[in-house]
């Protein structure tokens, strides 16, 4: 028995940084591919790895999928289809708070990243700047985190995730501070991406 034969994900490779979950669905539907059920886009540290994994609803669309899937070419880029019998191990255990794995272990479309403030910027400066927007309601974490830099790594900027009310809110978050200078510095421009 092949690995194609019973499994019920599959991923996709060679994806252009840009490309959203949305883009990757639409490329399926044009490709006329059956059975996928979800689509999530591959993350490591919050930025997008170029992968996708498509989760079938049965594992008999698998073989057709991957076929069809040879066809696909988003923004350019041609993609590259391959079975996958363990999608778990795409998403580490206890690495959430790192941004590895599918959808980078966020809520989708309303988790924003917010990077290129100074190195020293803590949470209560992040929940200042956003001061005015709607932010998620939740009991179990703060709606404003840092993103810990992984082992053995240094920056001399900082990193965080914000989580907001709703999938426009993030939009909104996005568009008002996406490269602009941080408190009028020319050495420190915010990049803020909605998490797909």
């Amino acid at each position: 028995m092949t690995v194609l034969s019973h499994a019920t994900h599959i991923m996709l490779r060679g994806l252009p940084a840009t490309a959203t979950s949305a883009d990757v669905r639409r490329a399926v539907m044009n490709a006329n591919m059956k059975g996928v059920a979800d689509v999530a886009l591959n993350y490591v540290h919050f930025r997008p790895s170029g992968k996708a994994i498509l989760t079938m609803s049965l594992p008999d669309y698998t073989a057709d999928a991957i076929r069809a899937a040879s066809n696909i070419t988003i923004s350019g880029c041609k993609v590259e289809a391959e079975p996958i019998e363990h999608p778990e191990v795409m998403m580490p255990s206890g690495e959430s708070l790192l941004g590895n794995g599918t959808s980078a272990g966020v809520v989708v479309g309303k988790t924003v990243t917010i990077s290129g403030l100074p190195g020293k910027t803590r949470p209560p400066a992040v929940l200042k700047l956003v001061k005015g927007f709607k932010l998620a309601d939740s009991k179990k974490s703060p709606p404003v985190l840092p993103i810990p830099l992984p082992d053995k790594k240094f920056s001399l900027y900082s990193r965080f995730i914000v989580q907001m009310d709703s999938e426009s809110e993030a939009q909104r978050l996005v568009r008002k501070f996406h490269m602009t200078p941080f408190k009028e510095s020319a050495t420190h421009i915010i990049r803020a991406e909605v998490i797909y």
